[in-house]
């Protein structure tokens, strides 16, 4: 199996193809995503949230992150490796992004990491060139807040936000952008004015490519336990586990089952 690198993500935009995007924290479903045909695994930062149960995003750190981000690195033998940098270390400023980008680098042998500065463009643009500088491939995400009550923006002065930046972001050596929370056609105008890949979780065929988080999209979270209609891994993880726990309590299991 081949391994693929940002220049083969780059050329599946140039040659028209779609880049499938698959958000991951651990290394099984890094494994069945990648087995999937997931070309870019992505570890978010949104795990310290959905995954180790802290309130708010801002409380996970890069202490938090680099075990699971090695994880999703010894698993993936084919697509490529994103790490989030968290919000907590770009807030803190560009000599702790770049600190924290060599960490990325070195202890887990990322191939990038993505740096959120959604409507902090002006103030946080120091962030991405400190990642430059480190020589790590950097992917900042750009737009606006997504989620459950996100609205998406579309106004003239958006389109020609989105535009300046994507291009500054290109000009200052950015291999990949993500987009979120902007309309069809914001995503298929910065897609026609920039070379490198443009990715969305809210977008259609408009971008280069869309990203899903594989445990919303499979409903790996216990509150679709109770959610009729939609796919839930949960339920059937749930049940199972429920049946060999009442066969305990009852007294009436087997032995090896």
């Amino acid at each position: 199996m081949a391994k693929l690198t940002i220049k083969d993500l780059q050329q599946m935009k140039h040659d028209g193809k779609k880049i499938a995007v698959a958000v991951v924290y651990e290394y099984q479903m890094a494994k069945i995503c990648e087995r999937a045909g997931a070309d870019l695994l992505s570890v978010g930062d949104s795990l310290g949230r959905v995954f180790l149960g802290l309130p708010h995003t801002d409380d996970f750190t890069i202490d938090d992150m680099l075990p699971f981000a090695k994880a999703v690195a010894c698993a993936a033998e084919r697509a490529v490796v994103n790490v989030d940098m968290p919000t907590a270390t770009c807030n803190a400023g560009p000599k702790a992004v770049a600190a924290a980008a060599l960490r990325i680098k070195n202890e887990v042998g990322a191939d990038m990491t993505k740096v959120d500065i959604r409507q902090q463009e002006e103030a946080l643009f120091d962030d991405v060139r400190a990642v430059v500088e480190t020589g790590l491939p950097v992917y900042p995400q750009i737009g606006f807040p997504a989620g459950a009550g996100s609205t998406i923006h579309g106004s003239k002065a958006d389109h020609e936000h989105m535009l300046k930046w994507a291009h500054r972001l290109e000009d200052a050596g950015a291999v990949a952008l993500d987009l979120t929370s902007v309309t069809p056609e914001i995503y298929a105008d910065v897609c026609k004015s920039v070379k490198i890949p443009v990715l969305g979780g809210q977008t259609g065929p408009e971008a280069d490519g869309r990203i899903y988080v594989s445990y919303g999209l499979v409903g790996y979270q216990a509150a679709t336990i109770d959610r009729a209609g939609a796919p839930s891994t949960a339920k059937f993880i749930f049940d199972q586990m429920k049946a060999a726990i009442d066969a305990v309590h009852s007294g009436h299991w087997k032995a090896g089952h």
